[in-house]
């Protein structure tokens, strides 16, 4: 007797014979409705960032400021120029910038702030549009966040994929997205990282996908390392948390954690470009100034930061979730449906995660092993995700009303115990108490084991009033954080002002003949040039290296950070030096802008043999490293002398000047100078005002040594009688006008100088995106003298001949062409690139031999059979 056989139902519209539609199988029904549940968890949580956004009239919702800080002056500049870059408008490309800083490598920025992969919707859009490309970049993720972690959820523990997506959103919504993350768009793919990483440990749990899990390690640590390590760290908690709760043998369980290591190991090894070039470039940065971050908060405090809406101050984890998620999150103890030892397993994990915020050591852990200079809960977002997940464990397991009951006791509790906290605003106590009370009556009404339809109008109530709560949230911060009670007023960074400066830029461009630099009255950001798309040299970057800034201040330009912000500067022989051409300036108050013509250096340049000395200025002095940097005899040092008002004295510095007091005279000195020479101040740890005798108005000096140096300043110009007399206000004890501090220029000898280098420029020059070929008359002779600074990673080749690391030439890159020589070329790779590409070779051949395996296995198999 032979067993009837039953087909499988055809998951398709219709059969092969083209007959009448089948009904789709129950599978096919579970993956549609996870995937609409994903795009609505989507949905919901871009649109209470948005509608949260509207209400308090946030860009681009309003006339209220959004880029403000480093989204001003880094992230919406570095759009800008990725944008150029895009359209083959920028001067550089991938591996070098030749906009910020006079040039700088640019990989390691890249990866670092544009390596988020919406980031490259900005060249969709018109480049006037930066700013609400950056919005997009963090709304999308967001939304891209929810959709993962709905997805996550499912794989946690099946259950109803609305549920799953009503929780998801408050994830994506979540404190650190709204405070932290919102205005750090390259941090904003963490949120994505966690539950995509927690997806990725499943594989290794269910023991498939090891490829697709290696593909998610590596897109997300080149999305954003910085933050991909701490989901990293994150993702291996939950694997761990898992295992321990976990049904399956030991042996199965030690198999997990090999496919885990494995696969982070490789996944690291396809990233490692990211990881070897920004690591390099973080170790070859200017160390910047030292701060005291402190990661303690009170352990009130920190429980009022649960509730939605809290905005500490001062910084303190940002972990809310939402009011569903706290209530679900604070129930899973009561929830006997659940297995003890998830009980204990999920609140201890989040018990300890949230200690670990707060204890230094570990800390520094979450951190890369060091503080950051700001906020030191950047990690917080693992926290919110863990919250999401250990309340999908009560959910998922439909908790009686018992269980409700003690969750809603323990939020009101809460609420009580943190009420008098600066994080418990009104806005966090009215939505935990309203939102609070409506999500109890659904979900009470949801475990009476009402019908498909009722329970449907269930789900859809409390998405509605998870949606409604999550946007009252987005409201409250950015009511509590409104940037126009800090002063800012400007609505994005591209404004009429830099509209109208990137016109005349492009209208002016003589690239690579000459640079077009930015007067100081023409101010945007701190990283004006890839924002205006200029060549000048202010720079704001975590990878300024040490020896541009170190380069660029012994030649009188000021920095801040550090270092790691370098100024650009009103000073005609550094604009001669670096080669600018056309100096853009802001005649007024508005956004008109001007340009006017220079004459400078060509961008490679000639010095004689041994023309690089001081020529009568003290050695060790700026105006010493100048005239060595020029080959020429520019500047005259004259020794001041003290004329009248308050001076403490006399050290081996300098003058120790006395506090300058209203109504009273400031410090005041004489010097001797040819007349019509202009004067120059050079005290970058000044704090205070100096005005000289030939000025029209003084000059301002605000020095916080380390952290910031001021650049050389002007005096104006030498009187008739060649006497200088210039005061100078001291507005902190303690202040010290070095005996070197003055500089004469000789306009004549200057100009002379400038034009007599210009005469033996080279014939022909080339500058690509990240190389540069100069020719000269053959048998030249000297130094050949690229105006960028001497950083790591270039090397250089004369007449053809072995390339070699160019020398610094004052800071500048030297190419010492020996007997005589006719032509120079240089080329830059970005430190680390190469071993990074090797480490990627490596993680190919182990993914492609994971991909071959079974093939070869199969065929070795038909071979012995």
């Amino acid at each position: 007797m032979t067993t009837p056989t039953t087909a499988a139902p055809p998951t398709r519209a219709t059969d092969r014979t083209g007959g009448a539609a089948a009904r789709p199988g129950p599978l096919t029904r579970l993956r549609a409705s996870g995937t609409a549940a994903a795009v609505t968890s989507a949905v919901m949580a871009m649109a209470a960032y948005c509608l949260g956004m509207a209400a308090h009239g946030t860009y681009p919702f309003g006339q209220g400021a959004r880029a403000v800080n480093d989204l001003r002056h880094q992230y919406v500049p570095f759009h800008a120029h990725l944008w150029d870059l895009q359209h083959g408008a920028a001067q550089g490309d991938l591996f070098f910038n030749w906009q910020s800083g006079y040039g700088n490598g640019f990989l390691a920025e890249f990866f670092t702030y544009l390596g988020n992969p919406f980031s490259w919707l900005t060249g969709l859009f018109p480049r006037e549009d930066a700013d609400f490309s950056v919005f997009l970049v963090s709304l999308l993720s967001i939304g891209l966040a929810a959709a993962v972690m709905t997805a996550f959820l499912g794989r946690l523990r099946p259950g109803s994929p609305w549920l799953r997506a009503v929780l998801a959103t408050g994830y994506a919504v979540c404190g650190w997205s709204l405070i932290e993350g919102g205005i750090v768009p390259m941090w904003m793919w963490g949120l994505v990282a966690f539950p995509l990483l927690c997806l990725a440990a499943d594989h290794c749990l269910t023991g498939r996908r090891w490829v697709l899990g290696t593909l998610y390690f590596a897109l997300c640590w080149y999305a954003n390392f910085y933050t991909a390590a701490m989901a990293t760290l994150g993702a291996a908690l939950v694997l761990l948390l898992r295992l321990a709760v976990t049904e399956l043998p030991w042996r199965a369980r030690v198999r997990a954690l090999w496919r885990a290591a494995t696969m982070t190991v490789t996944g690291l090894l396809l990233a490692a470009p990211a990881v070897t070039v920004s690591g390099l470039a973080n170790a070859q940065s200017q160390p910047s100034d030292s701060y005291v971050v402190s990661t303690a908060t009170e352990p009130l405090t920190y429980l009022g930061l649960f509730l939605p809406g809290s905005v500490p101050e001062p910084a303190a984890p940002n972990v809310f979730t939402g009011v569903l998620v706290l209530l679900l999150v604070l129930a899973l103890p009561f929830q006997g449906k659940v297995r003890v030892r998830e009980r204990i397993g999920w609140p201890l994990l989040i018990g300890l995660v949230a200690v670990s915020f707060v204890y230094t050591p570990t800390a520094k852990v979450w951190q890369g092993f060091t503080l950051p200079h700001g906020s030191p809960f950047r990690e917080s977002f693992i926290l919110s995700g863990l919250l999401v997940m250990a309340a999908w464990i009560c959910l998922s397991h439909m908790p009686r009303a018992r269980a409700l009951v003690g969750g809603a006791a323990l939020t009101a509790l809460l609420v009580w115990a943190a009420r008098d906290t600066q994080p418990a605003n009104d806005y966090a106590l009215r939505c935990t108490a309203l939102g609070g009370a409506g999500t109890v009556a659904l979900l009470l009404l949801y475990a009476r084991g009402l019908r498909r339809t009722a329970r449907t109008a269930v789900v859809a109530a409390l998405a509605a009033c998870t949606l409604a709560t999550s946007t009252y949230a987005v409201y409250a911060t950015h009511t509590l954080f409104d940037p126009a009670l800090r002063g800012y007023t400007e609505t994005t960074t591209m404004n009429a002002l830099a509209a109208n400066a990137h016109r005349v830029a492009v209208d002016h461009a003589d690239w690579p003949r000459s640079r077009t630099g930015l007067a100081p009255s023409l101010f945007v950001a701190n990283n004006d040039p890839m924002l205006l798309g200029v060549q000048g040299g202010s720079y704001y970057s975590s990878y300024v290296t040490k020896e541009a800034a170190t380069g660029l201040r012994a030649l009188g330009v000021g920095y801040a950070m550090g270092g790691r912000s370098l100024f650009r500067t009103d000073d005609p022989f550094f604009n001669a030096l670096m080669g600018v051409g056309t100096l853009l300036e802001r005649p007024g108050d508005g956004p008109e802008v001007t340009a006017r013509t220079l004459t400078g250096l060509p961008l490679v340049s000639l010095r004689a043999p041994g023309a690089d000395r001081t020529y009568g200025a003290p050695a060790g002095s700026v105006w010493a490293r100048r005239n060595a940097a020029l080959g020429a005899h520019v500047y005259d040092v004259p020794t001041f002398r003290y004329s009248h008002g308050p001076v403490d004295g006399r050290g081996p510095a300098g003058y120790a000047l006395g506090l300058a007091e209203s109504g009273k005279a400031w410090s005041s000195f004489t010097a001797r100078c040819r007349p019509g020479d202009q004067a120059y101040l050079y005290a970058p740890e000044l704090f205070g005002v100096a005005v000289g005798s030939g000025a029209t108005e003084p000059t301002s000096s605000s020095a916080r040594p380390p952290a910031v140096l001021m650049p050389v300043q002007p005096l104006g110009t030498v009187p008739a009688d060649g006497t200088l007399k210039f005061a100078v206000g001291a507005t902190r004890p303690g202040q010290v006008l070095p005996y070197d501090a003055v500089g004469c220029l000789g306009p004549k000898a200057f100009h002379g100088a400038v034009q007599a280098v210009r005469s033996a420029g080279p014939a022909q020059l080339d500058v690509g995106g990240h190389t540069v070929r100069a020719t000269f008359a053959k048998g030249s002779r000297g130094t050949a003298v690229v105006a960028a600074p001497a950083i790591q990673g270039w090397r250089c080749s004369v007449d053809g001949g072995p390339s070699a690391p160019p020398v610094s030439y004052q800071g500048l890159l030297g190419i010492p062409l020996g007997a005589g020589a006719s032509a120079v070329s240089c080329a830059y790779t970005p430190p680390g690139l190469n071993p990074g590409l090797a480490a990627v070779g490596v993680g190919l051949l182990v993914v492609g031999g994971v991909l071959l395996y079974p093939m070869v296995r199969r065929r070795w198999g038909v071979r012995r059979g």
